[in-house]
């Protein structure tokens, strides 16, 4: 990229353009230049974004006297880390506007050489997830996760909040609300998102890729039930995963859509449901559910293993569970079915409740 503008058609790189750019001081030429220059190094312009982010964020976290050996010898400590990042471990902190702003304005040598480490820590995965298309989560993607029983919230960079619903993950793309707003989910999870025309909002689940329209909504993606989108404001966008525009559909409040596990989808005008929101307030729902949703949803929940007789195999249930305890759930559904219940530790045995005995005459 020559010094004067950036090139789409020159593998080198203005550094100091780059560097006025992600401050917010490049001419509108020099701006527009960088711009063709990351779009057509999509590569580089991810890890600059991402670098970006955690630059503003050193900057509020870095003390006077720093012990620069001590900092680099846990960061090599913990380069090997899982990067799974329980819920209710997270404190929240706030960057003044004026310690970004300076964390911006870097200079050429300090910005490749933090260029360079981000390739050296795990480059391996995130260099082969840019090539292979679609969307990928890579090795500088952000997870968040919630056990069995627990529901925690998610505040993104750019103001979406996130609810997980017990035993869900919620992986964020690398530079997240810089340049690109996507995330993964496996599980479930309630969103309320922040419109941004110019940036869609988009979940990839399971088979399915969900992009927002200015909205509140539910996505179920679990196991092999596919994945359900209920809409509770604005609308969304649903298509199957790599789909052509042409084939996704628009669902309305009110409205659920449904993608199986081979593509098909099922669009419910209207079809909303109790149970789509209900998880949200802490009470667990069935109407008309199948045995097998309801074992998947207890598992979740309670961390019960449900093992159900063949008898009650087609058996469909309704109920309704608020804060009870795991055996009272399970006396609920053994009478529900006309069954007995025997528990082990957290394996739990459904079967057919033995004959009454004979009165004596």
């Amino acid at each position: 990229m020559p010094n004067e503008t950036p090139n789409s058609r020159d593998d080198s790189a203005d550094w100091d353009a780059i560097a006025r750019y992600y401050a917010g001081e490049s001419t509108p030429d020099e701006a527009a230049a960088v711009r063709r220059w990351l779009e057509a190094h999509p590569a580089e312009a991810s890890a600059l974004g991402s670098l970006n982010d955690a630059t503003a964020l050193l900057a509020n976290a870095t003390p006077p006297g720093l012990d620069v050996e001590a900092a680099l010898k846990r960061v090599v400590e913990r380069r090997d880390a899982p990067d799974v990042i329980p819920i209710d471990g997270r404190a929240a902190r706030r960057t003044p506007a004026h310690a970004t702003v300076a964390a911006r304005r870097w200079q050429p040598i300090a910005l490749r050489a933090a260029a360079a480490a981000v390739l050296l820590i795990g480059t391996g995965v995130w260099w082969h997830s840019q090539r292979t298309g679609g969307y990928t989560p890579t090795s500088g993607a952000q997870t968040f996760a919630t056990n069995v029983g627990q529901r925690d919230s998610v505040r993104l960079a750019d103001g979406t909040r996130v609810l997980l619903a017990p035993e869900s993950r919620l992986t964020v793309a690398v530079g997240y609300g810089t340049r690109v707003r996507e995330v993964e989910l496996t599980g479930e999870a309630y969103f309320d998102v922040r419109h941004d025309e110019a940036r869609p909002f988009v979940v990839h689940a399971g088979g399915a890729d969900i992009r927002d329209l200015g909205t509140t909504f539910t996505v179920h993606a679990i196991g092999d039930q596919g994945v359900r989108v209920a809409v509770t404001s604005g609308s969304v966008s649903l298509a199957p995963a790599k789909a052509s525009p042409n084939d996704a559909v628009v669902l309305h409040p009110g409205d659920a859509g449904t993608v199986a596990v081979g593509g098909r989808m099922l669009v419910e005008r209207g079809g909303t449901t109790e149970p789509d929101t209900a998880w949200t307030r802490g009470r667990l729902v069935f109407r008309e559910a199948p045995v097998s949703s309801v074992r998947a949803e207890l598992r979740r929940w309670y961390g019960i293993d449900l093992v159900v007789d063949s008898t009650f195999a087609a058996r469909h249930l309704s109920m309704t569970f608020d804060g009870e305890t795991a055996d009272r759930v399970l006396e609920v559904i053994a009478l529900s079915l006309g069954a007995e219940v025997q528990r082990q530790g957290n394996t739990a045995v459904i079967k057919p409740a033995p004959p009454a005995s004979p009165r004596p005459r």
